[in-house]
């Protein structure tokens, strides 16, 4: 067993009944959080509403974890209740009457940034979708797309069906010629990737615990570049944004300075619970450490997907590839007796734990906790279950 395994499989309880493949979804829950949620409650139970005295500073304790693992200074990330949300506050500081009101995004997005940006429409914004070829999209699509009418460029950081790893930095350069924004959704790269926003000198950027950070739902974080902090102003904004929310000023909000006039109201505390103990992990073992090992279990992957003839779904290139691989080990198995998807629920029955994302495949994501053999187990099961076995 490797190192990482060895000295942090303990802290993972669900790694003693499954293998567990599927952190691109739902990191595996870390044993500790089950003391932190007793330790907030007991808190809560003793103090009542003098426990907000811990609770308020308590948002950038964990905000500064975060801030840690993408580079950032902990004064410039704060807590907010999802990326949608996120989004929605950024979006709600432009202005899209005049003519520079082009919203830049790709296909291979998460459907909800779309949802959003199509929703924005009412205010004036103008998606653009970029095509893609279903797994990645051409770094030259977005340089064509970005021109002088666009005024953010919504980026996946990883996409999220084949975990293709985008090249983000030559499209935030040429943004930033173009005079346009980037927001970028590290979703599904903070946890796996080594991420420096200073050298992407990237303007805005979002992410959450729930995938490969290992915290769970409910608390996500965004990064706004420091020059720009102060000249946006959300028009969906809450007691919190303000400088002086105890004095609940009326009619309108006198913003913090800095990260805070993104708070809304009341702060989500048990997640911020959940996601101390893997942030705290996360930075004791360094996000270099976690990319050299997930390279090397995405490479097995590939090894054994080549061997038993399944088809590849992902990019194959190291500088394309994420965390995560997406496997089809049905189309051009013309004796395979289930589709795909039925090949992913008997995996999950056996306690294989991976997901099914049409039309790619079935994604496989192991983590700095899964071990060589666990890769060699999976793909082994996934090839008997195509035979009927």
């Amino acid at each position: 067993m490797d190192i990482l395994a060895e000295k942090y499989r303990k802290h993972f309880p669900i790694l003693d009944t499954s293998c567990y493949m599927i952190s691109n979804s739902l990191g595996a829950m870390p044993r500790e959080v089950e003391t932190e949620l007793q330790a907030y409650a007991g808190l809560w139970q003793r103090e009542g509403v003098e426990a907000w005295h811990e609770w308020f500073p308590f948002v950038d304790e964990v905000s500064g974890l975060v801030a840690n693992l993408i580079g950032a200074a902990a004064r410039d990330v704060t807590l907010i209740h999802n990326l949608t949300i996120g989004s929605a506050l950024i979006a709600s500081c432009l202005d899209f009457t005049g003519t520079r009101n082009k919203i830049v995004y790709s296909d291979l997005h998460f459907p909800t940034i779309s949802y959003l940006w199509q929703g924005w429409r009412k205010y004036g914004a103008v998606p653009h979708v970029i095509e893609s070829d279903g797994i990645w999209t051409d770094t030259e699509k977005y340089i064509e797309a970005i021109d002088e009418k666009t005024k953010l460029v919504a980026l996946s950081h990883v996409y999220f069906r084949s975990g293709g790893l985008q090249d983000v930095k030559p499209i935030i350069e040429h943004a930033h010629n173009m005079g346009a924004r980037v927001m970028l959704d590290s979703y599904q790269a903070a946890g796996v990737l080594p991420i420096d926003v200073q050298d992407l000198n990237v303007d805005i950027l979002a992410t959450g615990v729930l995938k490969w950070l290992c915290g769970g739902p409910g608390a996500a974080f965004m990064y706004v570049r420091r020059d720009l902090q102060d000249l946006f102003f959300p028009a969906i904004r809450g007691w919190l944004a303000d400088k002086e929310p105890f004095e609940f000023h009326m009619p309108n909000v006198d913003f913090a300075d800095g990260m805070h006039r993104f708070l809304t109201s009341s702060i989500q505390v048990p997640c911020l619970h959940t996601a101390r103990p893997a942030l705290r992990m996360f930075n004791e073992v360094g996000m270099d450490a976690i990319r050299s090992k997930s390279l090397e279990m995405t490479d097995r992957l590939i090894k054994n997907a080549d061997e038993f003839g399944f088809i590849i779904n992902s990019p194959r290139e190291e500088n394309k590839r994420g965390g995560a691989l997406t496997i089809d080990p049905v189309e051009v198995k013309k004796t395979a007796r289930f589709s795909t998807k039925e090949v992913c629920d008997e995996l999950i029955k056996r306690r294989f734990i991976v997901d099914y994302r049409p039309p790619l495949g079935i994604r496989i994501a192991p983590h700095f906790y899964n071990t060589l053999d666990e890769i060699d187990a999976v793909m082994a099961e996934m090839n008997a279950v195509t035979k009927g076995k």
